[in-house]
Order: C-alpha cells, then structure tokens, then sequence
C-alpha cells in the first residue's frame, strides 16, 4: 500500500513539474525535477526490495536451521 502511495505522488508531482516546463521560461529545471523524483523513487523500490530479499532469505535460513535442530534432538 505505501508502495501505490509513493506511486501516485510521484506520479502527480513529475506531471505538475512537466506541466509546469511547458509555461516557464527555464524549463529545463522543471523537467531536471520531474527526472529527479522518478530517480528518487526507483531508488527507494530497488532498496526496499533488496532489504525484503535479504529479510526473506534470514528466515529461511533460520527455518533451515530450526528444521535441522528439530532433526537433531530425536
């Protein structure tokens, strides 16, 4: 749900900024910004996603062990 709500607020603002540039007399600016805060999210995706591999793989490699733990004792 966060990820949907990142999505669309930065969906808004790099339309706003785009929107913006077509008006203004340094648009370039504008368009850097729009660039920017797609930079900013796709960032913010990739991280949060290799943190959730990472998380992923801890447990199972806990699971791993407490099923070779469980194996031990009988």
């Amino acid at each position: 749900m966060k990820i949907i709500f990142y999505f669309l607020l930065t969906c808004f603002i790099s339309t706003g900024a785009c929107y913006g540039a077509l008006y203004s007399r340094t648009p370039f600016l504008l368009y850097a910004v729009a660039a920017g805060i797609w930079v900013l999210f796709i960032r913010w995706y990739f991280r949060r996603s290799k943190k959730d591999a990472e998380r992923r793989q801890m447990q199972q490699q806990f699971q791993d062990f407490m099923r070779t733990q469980s194996r031990s004792r009988r």
